[in-house]
C-alpha cells in the first residue's frame, strides 16, 4: 500500500483557497447529470405512463404519484420509485410493522420533519430536495477529501465520475444514499482533519441511516492509528502493523458511532417490541445472512445469464430466463467484478482506512444474498463506497481517460433511469 501525498502544513490554506472551485465542480457535475436523468425519466413516464411495470403492486397507495396533476407526477417520476414508497410510508405513518424496520430512520425522519407543513403530497418534493442537497454536499466534501489526499485534478475527476455513474440517479432519488454518502465522507473528512468529535457524531448519524453505518468504527480507528492525519505528526515512522500514532483520549469519540444504531434498536423495543427486527426481518425481503454467500451464487447466476443470452443457450442450462432476469444478473456480475478490481486498486493506492471501509462494506453487501437474485441491489450499494471511485478516478486521470469513462457512463445512466422510472428494475 502507498500512503497518500502529504499536503504539508499549508493544506488548510490551500483547501480554503480552492473552496469555490470545489463547489463549482460539484455543482455542475450534479446538475449536468440530473438534466440527463430528468430528461430521460420524464420521457419514460410520458411514453409508458405512470403505472407501468410493477407500479400497482409496489405502490398501491400512489405515494410515488401523489398529485392530482399528471404533470407534477411526471416531474417527480425520475426520483420516486421502488423503495421510495417504503421511505414515504415511514415518513407518513411511522413504523407500522416489523418488516419496515430494515429501512433505518434518519432519512424518513428528515422527510417527515420537512414535509410536516406541506401534507402527504409534499413529502415527495421534500425527499427529492433532501437527497439533492445532500448529494451536492457529499460531492463537495468528496472533492475536499480527495484534494487533501492527492490534488485538485483528481478531486475534480472523482466528483464528475461519481455524479455520472449509472447508479448515480440515487443521488437525487427519494432514497437514503445521498444522506448516507454525505455522513460517511463527512466522518472521514473530519477524522482526516483531526476533528474526532465531529467524526464520531457524523458516524453516529450514519449508523442511524443504514445498517452498514456502524461499520465506520473500523476505518475510523485505522485512520486514527495509521493516518494520514492533519492534526498532528506521526509519533512513529511507518513500520508494518505497528500504529504510527499513540492512543489519546480523543479516540473515545469514535465510540459514538454505534450509538446511532443502539438508539434505533431501543426505539424499536419501545414501539414495536422487537429491537432486533432490522436483522430478523431480512427474510421478509427474501434475504438471508451468509458470509460472502452472494459471490459464488452471483457468479453462477451471472454465467447462466450469459449463456442464456446466446441463441439456444437456454437449453444448455436447462432453464428459461427472460430478458429482464438476464440483464439483472449480467449487470450484477459486472459490478461484482468491477468492485473487486477497484478494491484491489484502492489497496494499492489509498490509505488503509479507505480500503478497509470499502472492503468491509462490499463484503457486507454480498453477504445477504436473495434466494432468487444473489447480488440484488449490489450496483446501488456500491454507490456509497467512495474509495472505489477515487481509485477509478486515479486510474482514469493517469491515462487521460476521464472523458471516456463519463461518455461510457452517460448512456448507461439513461438506460438505468429508464429501468427505474418504468418500474422495471430498481438496481
Amino acid at each position: 500500500m502507498l500512503d497518500s501525498v502529504d499536503p504539508g502544513p499549508s493544506a488548510a490554506s490551500r483547501l480554503a483557497s480552492s473552496c469555490p472551485g470545489a463547489l463549482r465542480d460539484s455543482f455542475w457535475a450534479l446538475i449536468s447529470s440530473r438534466v440527463l436523468i430528468w430528461t430521460a425519466g420524464t420521457l419514460t413516464a410520458v411514453i409508458l405512463g405512470l403505472h407501468a411495470g410493477s407500479a400497482t403492486a409496489f405502490d398501491p397507495r400512489n405515494l410515488a404519484s401523489p398529485f392530482h396533476s399528471t404533470l407534477a407526477n411526471v416531474l417527480v417520476a425520475p426520483a420516486a420509485r421502488w423503495d421510495s414508497t417504503r421511505y414515504l410510508e415511514i415518513a407518513h405513518w411511522g413504523y407500522q410493522h416489523s418488516a419496515q424496520t430494515v429501512f433505518f430512520p434518519l432519512y424518513p425522519g428528515l422527510v417527515a420533519l420537512g414535509s410536516a407543513p406541506l401534507g402527504n403530497a409534499g413529502a415527495v418534493f421534500v425527499g427529492i430536495l433532501i437527497s439533492s442537497v445532500c448529494g451536492l454536499a457529499a460531492l463537495f466534501l468528496l472533492h475536499r477529501l480527495v484534494e487533501l489526499e492527492f490534488d485538485a485534478e483528481v478531486a475534480r475527476n472523482t466528483v464528475w465520475i461519481v455524479a455520472w455513474l449509472p447508479v448515480a440517479l440515487f443521488l437525487s432519488a427519494v432514497y437514503s444514499e445521498s444522506v448516507f454518502l454525505l455522513l460517511v465522507i463527512g466522518s472521514f473528512y473530519a477524522g482526516r482533519l483531526g476533528r474526532w468529535w465531529l467524526a464520531g457524531l457524523l458516524g453516529c448519524l450514519a449508523a442511524a441511516t443504514r445498517n452498514s453505518g456502524g461499520l465506520l468504527v473500523v476505518p475510523l480507528v485505522l485512520l486514527y492509528l495509521y493516518g494520514p492525519r492533519e492534526d498532528r505528526k506521526p509519533d512513529r515512522p511507518e513500520s508494518g502493523l505497528r500504529p504510527r500514532y499513540v492512543l489519546e483520549p480523543d479516540l473515545l469519540w469514535i465510540a459514538a458511532v454505534p450509538i446511532g444504531l443502539l438508539a434505533y434498536l431501543v426505539y424499536l423495543k419501545l414501539t414495536l417490541g422487537h429491537p432486533l427486527a432490522p436483522f430478523n426481518q431480512q427474510h421478509h425481503w427474501h434475504r438471508s445472512f451468509f458470509p460472502l454467500g452472494g459471490v459464488p451464487a452471483g457468479i453462477w447466476e451471472g454465467i447462466k445469464a450469459l449463456i442464456a443470452a446466446v441463441p439456444g443457450g437456454a437449453s444448455l442450462i436447462g432453464a428459461h430466463l427472460n430478458t429482464d432476469s438476464i440483464t439483472r444478473r449480467i449487470v450484477e456480475l459486472s459490478f461484482l467484478i468491477l468492485g473487486a478490481v477497484l478494491l484491489r486498486m484502492s489497496w494499492k493506492r489509498l490509505p488503509l482506512a479507505y480500503t478497509a471501509f470499502a472492503g468491509i462494506s462490499f463484503a457486507l453487501a454480498v453477504s445477504a444474498p436473495s434466494s432468487v437474485e444473489p447480488l440484488r441491489s449490489l450496483p446501488r450499494f456500491t454507490l456509497v463506497l467512495f474509495p472505489l471511485w477515487i481509485a477509478l478516478a486515479l486510474w482514469a486521470t493517469e491515462r487521460q481517460l476521464v472523458r471516456t469513462v463519463i461518455l461510457v457512463c452517460g448512456p448507461l445512466l439513461v438506460f438505468w433511469t429508464y429501468l427505474f422510472v418504468s418500474w422495471t428494475w430498481a438496481a
